[in-house]
C-alpha cells in the first residue's frame, strides 16, 4: 500500500490536471470517430448500398481536382500565419563567424594593457575538437594554469602553478561543444595583464571561435586593450548572458550544422552517418545567413513552410474539397512534431519533404486514365522518381517510402492494363515504355543524384576533377574500377581512393554498421508502439536554472498533437478497412499487420529477449496480446462502419505502413521523431474522413470543424513547449504534463 501510495503522490496526483485534460479530448476524438462511423454506413435503397451490391474492378481511376482561384486565400493563409509562428525566435542571426586554429600546436599570447580581474571564462568553439591550455600571469614571468577537477559530481575549474607539471589542457572543446556558447568560472579568480593559450587538436583543426573575459560586473570591454590573438575578441558584440537554445546548438545539432560548414570550407565531414544531400541543403542557410542559429535553421523551417501549400494543392487533387483540404492543411500547420522538427538544424525535414512530393506525383499518375498516352504519363513519372532520388540522398527513411510507392506503382500499372479500352492501341509499347522510363526514373537517375551528393566528400580528400569528371568516373566505374574490387583487391582498392563512386561505396558500408550500432540507452528514447498513442515524447531542451527564482522555466520537446495522432490511428483503421472490398481481404490485411508486429516485436523488443526475467517476458506477452486484441477489434470495427471502398484509403495506408513497419525491426536506439513521416500520412487519413463525412451530409460539416478547432486550441496551448519560450513551471507541470511519461 505504501509503495501505491508513493507512486500516486509522485506521478499520478501531479498530473491529475493534465489527465483530466487528455481525457477530454479524448473523448472529443472518440466522439468525432463514432460520427464518422455512423455517416458511413449507408442507408439500405441508397445509392451507396446499390454501390456496394456492385462487383466493380478496384481501380486508382479517379478525377483529379485542380487547385482554383477560390483555394489561393485559405492556401496563403494557413502558410503565412504558420510562417510567421514558425520562424518566431527561431535562432539568434549573430554569432562569432571569424575563428582562430590552434591545430599543431598553435600557441597564442594574448597582452592587455591593463591588469582586469578575471573571474569568468566564455568561449565560443568552432570547427574542430581537442582541448586548450590556458595560462595567466601578472608580470609575464609567473604564470598560472587552469586545471581542471571533480567534485561532487562536477566538473570545478581553479587556477594554479604549473611549474613541474606537464600542460593541464583542461579547457575542453569536444564534439558535443561545438558552435556552443560555454562558460568556465574558476572557484579562485585572479588579477591578470597576461593570457596566454595552447591548443592539442584531436585531428586537423581546432578553431576558437570567440573568447570573452569577464570580472564581478559582468563582461569586460575589451576595446583597445588587447595585443595579440585579435581573431578572439574581435566579435565580442555577439557574446551572450546566457548559453540558450537561441544562440547555441542543442540536441542533434552539434552534427548538422558543422557538417554543412564543413561542405562549405572544403573539409572532410565529421558527420557522415546520413547522406549529404540534406546537409547541403542546409549549408544554403549558413551562406545566406552566415554560421549562426537562424542561419542553419534557416532552410529547414523554410521547407517546413513550403510543405504546406504542397500538401493543400496534394488534398484539393485528392478529395475535390476546399473545406477538406483547409482544414486538413491546418491539422498539419498545428502538429506539434511538424513545428519543432521543422525548426531544429537537422535533416529530418527535408526527407519529410520529399516523401510529400514522391506520393503527390505518383498519385497524379496512378488516376490517369488506361489508355493515356505515354508522353502525359512521363512527367508525373519522373516528379515522382525525381523526388524519390532527392530525397533518398538527403536521408535514409525516404527509402523506407519506396516500398509503398513500388507497390502503388504495380497496382496502378496492373489495374491500367487491365483496364485498357478495347478500342486504344498501342498496349504493349505502352508498358514497355513505361517499364523503361521508370527504370530510368526511379533507378538510375536516383543512383545518379545519390552518388553526385558526395562530390564534396571527394573534393575534401584531394579530387578536383569537377561536375564532369565527376560524372566520368560515375559512368566508367564499371569498366575501369568495378573488376579489381570483384578479383579480390577490394581493400586495398579503397584505402586511399578518392573516387567519389568509391567513396560513395565506402559511406554506405559505414552508415550501415553506424546505425546498426546505435543501441545505447537513452532517456528520452521510445518505440513505434509508443509513437502511435504519444506516449514518450523526446526533450530537446530544458532551463530551469535561469528563470527558476521567479518559477520559470523552458523546455520543448518533440511529438505529435494528440489530436493528429489519436484520430490519426483511428482513421488509419478506416484507411485499412477501406482499401479493400471483401470482407476476407479485410481480415487479412488486419491479420497480416498484426502478425509483422508480433514478428518483430518478438524479434527486437527486451522483454523477448533470452535474458530477460520472468516480470518482464510476462508484462511483454499481456501487453502485446492488449495490442493485437485493440487492432483486431479496431479492424472489425472499421470494417463494418466502413463498408464502401476506397482506392485513396489503400494509398494512405500503404504510404503509412511503408513508413512505419521498418521502425519495428530496428532494433537500435529510436526516438519520437523518427515517426514525423508518417504524420503525413496521419493527416491524410484524417481528411479522408473528413471528406465522408462532408459527402454524405452537410450536417456533419460541424464535426470537421470541431476537430480542426481543437487541434489548433491545442497547438497555442502547447506552443510553448514546442519553441523553448520561458513559461511559469505550474503551467507546464499541471496543465501541459498530460502523462507521467511526458517530460514537461
Amino acid at each position: 500500500m505504501t509503495q501505491l501510495q508513493t507512486i500516486v503522490d509522485q506521478y499520478i496526483l501531479p498530473c491529475l490536471p493534465g489527465m483530466l485534460i487528455a481525457l477530454a479530448v479524448l473523448t472529443g476524438v472518440f466522439f468525432f470517430f463514432a460520427h464518422c462511423c455512423a455517416a458511413a454506413r449507408p442507408r439500405k435503397g441508397s445509392l451507396e448500398w446499390v454501390a456496394l451490391q456492385e462487383q466493380t474492378p478496384f481501380s486508382f481511376t479517379l478525377p483529379r481536382h485542380p487547385v482554383g482561384r477560390a483555394d489561393l486565400l485559405p492556401m496563403l493563409l494557413i502558410t503565412a500565419v504558420y510562417a510567421a509562428t514558425a520562424f518566431f525566435r527561431l535562432g539568434s542571426f549573430s554569432a562569432p563567424q571569424s575563428a582562430l586554429d590552434f591545430g599543431e600546436n598553435q600557441t597564442v599570447t594574448v597582452t592587455l594593457s591593463q591588469e582586469i580581474h578575471l573571474t569568468k571564462l566564455v568561449y565560443f568553439s568552432n570547427l574542430g575538437t581537442g582541448d586548450y591550455n590556458v595560462e595567466i600571469s601578472q608580470d609575464g614571468q609567473t604564470w598560472y594554469t587552469l586545471w581542471q577537477k571533480e567534485e561532487d559530481g562536477k566538473d570545478v575549474w581553479y587556477w594554479a602553478d604549473a611549474e613541474g607539471y606537464d600542460p593541464s589542457y583542461a579547457l575542453p572543446q569536444e564534439y558535443n561543444d561545438l558552435f556552443k556558447w560555454q562558460t568556465v568560472e574558476p572557484t579562485n579568480p585572479q588579477d591578470i595583464k597576461y593570457l596566454r593559450i595552447t591548443g592539442r587538436a584531436d585531428k586537423g583543426l581546432l578553431e576558437l571561435g570567440e573568447l570573452a573575459l569577464c570580472d564581478e560586473n559582468g563582461l569586460i570591454d575589451l576595446t583597445g586593450l588587447t595585443t595579440g590573438g585579435e581573431a578572439l575578441f574581435d566579435e565580442q558584440d555577439t557574446v551572450p548572458e546566457l548559453s540558450t537554445w537561441y544562440n547555441s546548438t542543442y540536441f542533434d545539432e552539434i552534427y548538422h550544422p558543422r557538417t554543412a560548414l564543413e561542405h562549405i570550407e572544403g573539409v572532410y565531414p565529421y558527420e557522415v552517418s546520413h547522406p549529404p544531400l540534406g546537409k547541403l541543403t542546409m549549408s544554403l542557410g549558413i551562406l545566406l545567413f552566415g554560421m549562426t542559429p537562424f542561419g542553419w535553421r534557416f532552410m529547414g523551417t523554410l521547407f517546413g513552410v513550403l510543405m504546406l501549400p504542397i500538401l493543400y494543392i496534394f488534398l484539393k487533387n485528392l478529395f475535390g474539397k476546399r473545406v477538406v483540404a483547409t482544414c486538413g492543411t491546418i491539422l498539419f500547420a498545428v502538429d506539434f512534431m511538424h513545428l519543432t522538427q521543422t525548426r531544429i538544424g537537422t535533416i529530418d525535414t527535408y526527407g519529410v519533404s520529399y516523401i510529400l512530393l514522391m506520393y503527390y506525383f505518383l498519385y497524379r499518375w496512378l488516376t490517369l486514365a488506361p489508355g493515356t498516352p505515354f508522353r502525359r504519363c512521363a512527367l508525373p513519372l519522373f516528379l515522382s522518381g525525381l523526388f524519390w532520388g532527392i530525397g533518398a540522398a538527403s536521408k535514409w527513411t525516404v527509402i523506407y517510402g519506396a516500398v509503398g510507392l513500388a507497390v502503388l506503382y504495380f497496382i496502378g500499372l496492373f489495374s491500367k492494363l487491365r483496364d485498357w479500352p478495347a478500342e486504344a492501341t498501342g498496349k504493349l509499347p505502352w508498358l514497355w515504355k513505361t517499364l523503361a522510363f521508370s527504370v530510368l526514373c526511379f533507378v538510375l537517375i536516383p543512383a545518379l543524384i545519390y552518388t553526385l551528393s558526395y562530390w564534396p566528400y571527394a573534393a575534401a580528400r584531394g579530387n578536383d576533377a569537377g561536375l564532369w569528371g565527376i560524372l566520368a568516373e560515375i559512368f566508367t566505374w564499371p569498366f575501369t574500377q568495378l573488376p579489381q574490387v570483384l578479383s579480390g583487391e577490394r581493400e586495398l582498392f579503397l584505402k586511399d581512393s578518392q573516387n567519389v563512386v568509391d567513396i560513395m561505396l565506402q559511406n554506405q558500408h559505414f552508415m550501415l554498421t553506424y546505425h546498426e550500432g546505435v543501441t545505447a540507452s537513452h532517456p528520452y528514447s521510445s518505440r513505434w508502439y509508443q509513437w502511435i498513442v504519444d506516449a514518450r515524447p523526446i526533450l530537446y531542451y530544458l532551463d530551469n536554472t535561469s528563470g527558476k527564482a521567479e518559477g520559470l522555466k523552458a523546455a520543448f520537446g518533440c511529438f505529435n498533437n494528440p489530436v493528429v495522432c489519436w484520430t490519426g490511428l483511428l482513421a488509419i483503421l478506416a484507411c485499412g478497412a477501406q482499401g479493400f472490398r471483401r470482407k476476407r481481404s479485410r481480415a487479412i490485411f488486419f491479420l497480416a499487420v498484426a502478425a509483422v508486429a508480433v514478428v518483430a516485436c518478438l524479434r527486437t523488443e527486451a522483454a523477448f529477449q533470452p535474458d530477460a526475467g520472468t516480470t518482464l517476458l510476462v508484462g511483454g506477452i499481456l501487453l502485446l496480446i492488449l495490442g493485437v486484441v485493440l487492432w483486431l477489434g479496431g479492424g472489425a470495427l472499421a470494417s463494418w462502419a466502413f463498408p464502401l471502398r476506397s482506392p485513396q484509403a489503400l494509398f494512405i495506408v500503404m504510404g503509412y505502413l511503408s513508413q512505419l513497419v521498418p521502425w519495428m525491426f530496428i532494433g537500435r536506439t529510436t526516438f519520437e521523431y523518427h515517426y514525423f513521416p508518417s504524420t503525413l500520412f496521419l493527416v491524410l487519413a484524417i481528411s479522408l474522413l473528413f471528406d465522408g463525412l462532408i459527402e454524405r451530409s452537410r450536417r456533419w460539416k460541424n464535426g470537421v470543424y470541431g476537430l480542426t478547432a481543437l487541434a489548433v486550441g491545442l497547438y497555442i496551448a502547447f506552443y510553448p513547449v514546442l519553441v523553448g519560450l520561458m513559461v511559469p513551471t505550474w503551467y507546464t507541470s499541471s496543465f501541459l504534463k498530460w502523462f507521467p511519461s511526458w517530460p514537461f
